[in-house]
């Protein structure tokens, strides 16, 4: 099944964690929603909602870092969507196996280390 034939969240879900992206952009990884963490670890690669999700919550955490908006170039940002998307995955692999994971302390938008 490819990932535009799936849904595993709908619209006003996704609307609910985009909000919740830019209101939260601080939130540690063991806070992380489990719906979002599984609607990422279903696809080998990052879907259109997940790229806007991580897009949004990134841009909101780096404001927040340094204080105010900053237009940062496109190709950091896709750099950071795929980084914060394989975290999550792991993640929820942690979460499936409770296990902890050595992400757990770590903002959930923050690309910091990842790299």
């Amino acid at each position: 099944m490819s990932a535009g034939t799936r849904q595993l969240m709908d619209a006003e879900l996704e609307q609910h964690f985009l909000k919740l992206a830019v209101k939260q952009p601080e939130i540690l990884c063991s806070e992380a929603p489990v719906e979002v963490l599984q609607d990422c670890a279903y696809d080998g690669e990052p879907t259109p909602f997940q790229e806007e999700y991580f897009a949004t919550g990134y841009a909101a955490w780096l404001e927040r870092k340094h204080g105010r908006h900053i237009n940062w170039p496109q190709d950091m940002v896709n750099r950071a969507v795929l980084v914060l998307w394989y975290r999550a995955t792991l993640l929820n692999t942690a979460r499936i196996l409770g296990v902890a994971s050595e992400y757990e302390n770590q903002h959930f938008f923050s690309d910091d280390g990842l790299y």
